[in-house]
């Protein structure tokens, strides 16, 4: 009896998830605001510019509002994150509404317990996004108003946000080609990497179970004038360079080591 109720609600589930899957990839785009209602400023912790990097991860055509298509409205889904109510940590949980604010999806909860405010909230927006990851969507191409164009990668995604569906942009800086985006996701003998812009240049993160936010620091990209530099987590220092098409390359003088930019 036991085993035939597991059954059941296995099929149940997956017959959701599959319905679920189904509507989400029949939109075109996804709107992320530029500020949370829990949040006290824009894009607070980079919380937003993450979602709009782990919906485009997962799938999705992915805009910040200041940026949203000129495009049906009805064709897109309206994001949102939501805080819900904890004793200790955060608790973060991913929405979807239609044009009609009708919620047509609602994901599982992400919990953190770390005690600092951005790497808690940080972590419970990562977690959120796992259960999105796992529906395998693939949306269809905008498809503008007034034409029947259908919008470029520079369209869909401007210099200054994350894109996972095409190659991350790059500027010359002091002669050196280096990624616009806030994040940018890689790959390297079948690992994912996350490469995360800060002050000083870069952070380069392994996405890996074993860690207990489920990234891992691999090292630093340290910018100084014209020089690029690799700083891993060991103190071993060796040269950097990006290529036109984001990739990343790390050469200590006794080998080479390069990431890929992912599409």
């Amino acid at each position: 009896m036991t085993r035939f109720l597991l059954l059941s609600l296995a099929l149940i589930f997956s017959v959701g998830a599959a319905a679920q899957n189904t509507n989400l990839s029949d939109y075109s785009y996804v709107v992320v605001p530029e500020q949370f209602d829990f949040s006290k400023s824009k894009d607070q912790y980079q919380l937003n510019s993450m979602a709009k990097f782990y919906f485009e991860k997962s799938g999705f055509n992915a805009y910040l509002a200041d940026s949203a298509p000129n495009a049906n409205r009805c064709d897109g889904l309206y994001a949102n994150v939501e805080e819900l109510k904890t004793l200790f940590g955060t608790k973060l949980q991913v929405v979807l509404k239609d044009c009609n604010d009708n919620e047509i999806y609602r994901g599982q909860e992400g919990k953190s317990k770390y005690k600092e405010y951005d790497k808690s909230y940080q972590d419970a927006l990562r977690k959120a996004f796992s259960s999105v990851e796992l529906l395998n969507v693939k949306q269809r191409e905008v498809v503008l108003l007034g034409t029947s164009q259908v919008a470029s990668s520079e369209e869909r995604q401007p210099k200054s946000q994350i894109s996972a569906s095409s190659k991350p942009k790059t500027s010359m800086v002091s002669g050196n080609l280096l990624p616009d985006a806030k994040f940018s996701n890689y790959s390297h003998e079948g690992k994912t990497f996350l490469l995360r812009k800060t002050s000083e240049g870069y952070s380069l993160y392994e996405e890996t179970a074993s860690a207990e936010d489920g990234l891992m620091l691999k090292g630093k990209i340290i910018i100084m004038d014209n020089v690029v530099k690799f700083l891993d987590t060991s103190g071993k220092v060796a040269n950097a360079s990006f290529d036109a098409s984001g990739n990343l390359t790390i050469n200590d003088g006794a080998s080479t080591t390069v990431y890929t930019a992912v599409n």
